[in-house]
């Protein structure tokens, strides 16, 4: 399972980039990102948890920028590596969005896909935001939906 949801996160994150990047739809990307692997990899398990996880990021993505920014001491989101912003993104829709998962793993699995997709520097950064984002929702500043 745990295995499962960390190919979801980075589909997803695949995803989100390839539509950020080029005039790609979603549901494109994603296509084509299943034909590059067999049934027993891209379970429909993963392929739910990928575009649940997309949608939830791209239907709230004005919000969850306003977060960031907030967080990140007023920077503009532009300032931000795409792929770091992207992977904030996600794990705040997931932390906000989805309820199954605890708030500590979506922040582990992000710090961790940080580590792998982007700048050695991004696992602190991201770590940073999203702790920033844990505080304010345990201590009921933010809302989970």
């Amino acid at each position: 399972m745990k295995k499962d949801k960390r190919l979801s996160r980075c589909t997803a994150l695949q995803i989100l980039y390839s539509s950020e990047m080029s005039e790609n739809l979603p549901a494109d990307s994603f296509e084509f990102i299943c034909k590059q692997f067999s049934d027993e990899e891209y379970s429909s398990r993963v392929k739910d948890y990928s575009l649940l996880l997309t949608h939830h990021t791209l239907k709230n993505i004005s919000y969850l920028d306003e977060l960031i920014c907030k967080k990140s001491k007023n920077w503009e989101i532009g300032r931000i590596a795409i792929i770091d912003s992207i992977i904030l993104r996600m794990a705040i829709a997931e932390m906000l969005f989805i309820e199954d998962t605890p708030l500590k793993v979506s922040i582990a699995e992000a710090i961790e896909i940080a580590k792998i997709f982007s700048t050695k520097d991004s696992g602190r950064f991201v770590n940073g935001i999203l702790d920033a984002i844990y505080q304010d929702i345990v201590t009921k500043k933010l809302e989970v939906n």
